[in-house]
């Protein structure tokens, strides 16, 4: 049987992945675009960071939390140009708010 912290470990190493590939993406597909809108390219480069620091075991509360807030900012710029299809952004929110808060001193 795994424990709830082996689950937990799985969805931090999954969720940091995931979304670090898809900030590599965002920054790729804005930079070598004809038009590139250079707060998608900051909110992608917070992204990776907070990626990064969320795979690390020393650092994985502080990328939680940016995170989740650079989830929230994506959503609102998705709602503001349109985009109400940010279902997954709460989502991973969610994820990145279960490791945090469950997360042991180490």
């Amino acid at each position: 049987m795994m424990s709830a912290q082996a689950g937990l470990t799985i969805l931090r190493l999954v969720l940091g992945m995931v979304v670090g590939g898809y900030s590599l993406e965002l920054i790729a597909t804005q930079l070598h675009g004809h038009l590139h809108h250079a707060l998608l390219v900051l909110l992608g480069l917070a992204e990776l960071a907070g990626a990064i620091l969320f795979l690390i075991p020393r650092t994985v509360r502080l990328g939680g939390f940016a995170l989740i807030a650079v989830f929230a900012v994506a959503a609102l710029f998705h709602v503001l140009h349109g985009e109400y299809s940010v279902g997954y952004l709460a989502v991973y929110g969610a994820a990145a708010f279960a490791v945090v808060a469950n997360r042991r001193p180490l």
